[in-house]
């Protein structure tokens, strides 16, 4: 048991610490008469392994470690998305992610009157 707490330790240990915490440089370009939407990150350094990237129907969650770097960004977006639609491409240090806007009449139910 003794052992097994000293290699959890060590792991531990063996993660680099992030000294620096960066907020990348992003663009956010959207066309609501097109229902579409694209952002672009600069992450200069990072690989592709390490970017996590998430999103919900009106944010998103970015991080991506480069060494003793995190880049992070959170923002909530002007517009809700569709999930489904979500596209990213990651190609020297850009990070382009885009999609299709959701509209919620969409979903709506029509009405006939008699």
């Amino acid at each position: 048991m003794v052992n097994e707490e000293k290699k959890e330790i060590s792991t531990v240990a063996e993660q680099p610490k992030i000294k620096y915490r960066i907020r990348p440089t992003r663009y956010i370009n959207y066309d609501c008469a097109s229902k579409t939407w694209d952002i672009e990150f600069h992450l200069p350094g990072v690989i592709k392994e390490n970017i996590d990237l998430k999103f919900l129907k009106g944010a998103y969650h970015l991080e991506a470690k480069r060494g003793d770097a995190l880049y992070h960004a959170s923002e909530y977006l002007p517009f809700d998305i569709k999930s489904d639609s979500i596209a990213a491409e990651y190609n020297n240090g850009l990070l382009h992610v885009k999609g299709t806007i959701y509209n919620p009449l969409d979903d709506a139910v029509e009405i006939k009157f008699n």
